[in-house]
């Protein structure tokens, strides 16, 4: 058999003789990780399991699928039967090289999710936000977008495009900037993802006297909730945000997950702050007695144009400075890695930020609006075009050079955050109850 090239494995046919009867493995079991299970089953092939580093997984599984750690798989499978779907955003090109050491060779006993599909669709469904916090654009960036919702009968005619574009498509984010809880649509936007054979995600800050049980009932695959640390840590870097209201919240979503969803991933987002690290122990029995998957990761300075001002020597927001002050992993020591590793791929060159108005922006970490990638609509453009503008651009070379490109994917390394020690207290050590 001739070995494909791996845009000919964006063909379902081609893919299904490369993996040839084996045992399909997803390495990644988020994101992309739920994205490819659906795409695959979509066409027929059904996946087995998900490899997973992230310790915070270890023994769990997603959508009845089990997640076995690294080594443990590697002692237990071989290429002869086992076939890997790389399926991870920031380190798909480490795990590569992983599997290449173990044996399993690139194109002939594993493939990168990321060749198939040719973007990642992130729909600002809703282009404004109830809060301010100081780490997010919505709060620390003089210039904005204009406000608006995404109709749903615009996200429908949006999703054919997609599906007739992208057939290796398996999940839409239903957010970037933006909280999708405002939308009153998003019941419906959820429901026609849905009926398309589609994962939905979603996140939120929870933090609106709004009930949202509607949301729920429309079946969202994957809910994230964005949380920096409790009581008034919380209060300090939510900016505008009341810890009851949270936390009522947090009750309400457990609540109607076990109501009309049980499915549904809740996943709780701890973002690591100098002033917080000690509220973990309370935030992992928070997750554990409603029943949420915590993930953390070193909470980041957004946006990208952020970094650069501080990379360049500019002036930053009084409310970007308050948060550099908070960081336990600070953008100086965030860029001295990026910048070592500056050669290596830029995760966001094949993610798509659609904002509420169908406009297509430069970059999802990228925020002012006067960065523009094309003058059209995504309804009238061709995913060829995007590609272009995107190899083409000038900023995205600037933002390459510096390294810029890789300062979240420095955040998101939860093997620095061991390194680091940036939790104090482990799961094991918890004794209380803080529900």
């Amino acid at each position: 058999m001739n070995k494909p090239k791996a845009t000919d494995l964006r063909k379902p046919a081609k893919l299904i003789e490369l993996i040839n009867g084996r045992n399909v493995f997803i390495w990644g079991a988020r994101h992309d990780g739920y994205a490819a299970r659906l795409s695959l089953t979509r066409h027929g092939i059904l996946p087995t399991g998900y490899i997973d580093s992230s310790p915070s997984l270890a023994g769990s599984s997603a959508f009845g699928l089990s997640i076995t750690d690294p080594i443990n798989f590697f002692s237990k499978e071989s290429w002869e039967r086992s076939f890997i779907l790389v399926a991870s955003g920031f380190f798909a090109d480490e795990i590569v090289e992983r599997c290449e050491e173990e044996g399993w060779q690139r194109d002939k006993d594993l493939a990168v999710y990321g060749e198939l599909r040719r973007f990642n669709y992130q729909v600002e469904v809703a282009g404004m936000c109830n809060l301010r916090c100081i780490s997010c654009p919505r709060g620390n960036w003089p210039r904005h977008r204009k406000p608006g919702f995404m109709a749903a009968e615009v996200y429908s005619r949006l999703i054919d495009k997609i599906l007739l574009d992208d057939p290796w498509t398996g999940i839409i984010t239903l957010y970037n900037w933006g909280e999708p809880l405002l939308n009153p649509a998003l019941p419906e936007i959820i429901r026609i993802t849905r009926n398309n054979g589609l994962l939905s995600a979603v996140s939120s800050n929870l933090a609106m006297e709004k009930d949202f049980e509607d949301v729920v009932q429309a079946g969202p695959d994957w809910f994230r909730i964005s949380n920096s640390g409790w009581g008034e840590n919380y209060e300090c870097t939510h900016t505008g945000a009341r810890w009851d209201v949270f936390h009522s919240n947090c009750h309400k979503l457990s609540e109607y997950k076990q109501r009309h969803h049980p499915d549904m991933i809740v996943e709780f987002f701890f973002h690591i702050y100098s002033h917080n690290r000690n509220d973990f122990p309370k935030i992992q029995s928070f997750c554990d007695k409603l029943g949420f998957t915590l993930r953390y990761r070193h909470a980041a300075l957004a946006p990208l144009d952020n970094i650069a001002l501080v990379v360049d020597g500019g002036q930053i927001t009084d409310a970007a400075a308050k948060t550099r002050k908070l960081q336990f992993l600070h953008v100086e020591e965030v860029m001295d890695i990026a910048r070592a590793e500056r050669n290596r791929p830029c995760f966001y060159m094949n993610h798509l930020w659609i904002d509420w108005d169908l406009s297509v922006a430069h970059c999802m970490e990228w925020y002012d609006p006067a960065l523009k990638l094309l003058d059209k609509d995504f309804l009238s453009v061709t995913l060829d075009e995007i590609e272009a503008a995107r190899i083409g651009s000038d900023h995205c070379r600037k933002c390459m050079e510096k390294g810029i490109h890789r300062a979240y994917c420095v955040y998101g390394n939860e093997k620095l955050i061991a390194t680091k020690s940036s939790i104090p207290v482990q799961k094991e050590d918890l004794s209380h109850d803080y529900c």
